[in-house]
């Protein structure tokens, strides 16, 4: 139903295109509509899995990259993207890596690197909006920038007191003046 729906909007978007721009129109709106699906095939055999592969579709030649924890799931998430329409030809790329976070390890890095944001939300002077934080297995890393060195060392001590975290790597930088 989607894929009908994207391709008449798009005939209609392109009534006054040349027969080429309109098969390039088309060709882009197609591919879109397989990465879409592909991702929602990927999203059912693992939500993790997402942040993890890459879909690449071109003409509807779909290339995945990317990395794995199993080779089960890598047969899973091949098999899923395979079921997926309109796709001409097929490069599997994801490798398999026993270090790949699983599930439960994504979902414990954002929820940590949720925690550490809305520590430093929580603080006065701190602009969390300019201090990136990401984590990964307790380490969470800080980017960006602060005011001054007196809001530097609250942004450190305030990720340090977050439950879960194990070590801080500083890559913030004094804003110039």
């Amino acid at each position: 139903m989607s894929r009908l729906y994207a391709t008449m909007l798009c005939l209609v978007l392109l009534a006054g295109c040349t027969a080429a721009q309109q098969q390039r129109a088309k060709n882009d709106v197609n591919d879109v509509v397989i990465v879409a699906q592909i991702k929602a095939k990927i999203a059912a055999v693992d939500t993790a899995t997402l942040s993890l592969v890459n879909v690449d579709v071109n003409h509807g030649a779909v290339t995945l990259t990317g990395q794995v924890h199993s080779a089960s799931e890598r047969i899973k998430v091949d098999t899923a993207a395979r079921s997926v329409s309109g796709i001409t030809r097929f490069d599997d790329r994801i490798i398999v890596n026993p270090k790949a976070p699983t599930a439960e390890e994504i979902a414990s890095d954002l929820a940590l690197q949720a925690k550490v944001k809305t520590a430093l939300t929580a603080q006065t002077g701190v602009n969390a909006l300019k201090v990136q934080v990401s984590a990964h297995g307790g380490v969470v890393l800080l980017e960006g920038t602060v005011p001054s060195k007196a809001v530097h060392q609250v942004v450190i001590e305030t990720t340090r007191d977050v439950q879960g975290v194990r070590r801080v790597i500083d890559r913030l930088h004094l804003e110039r003046p």
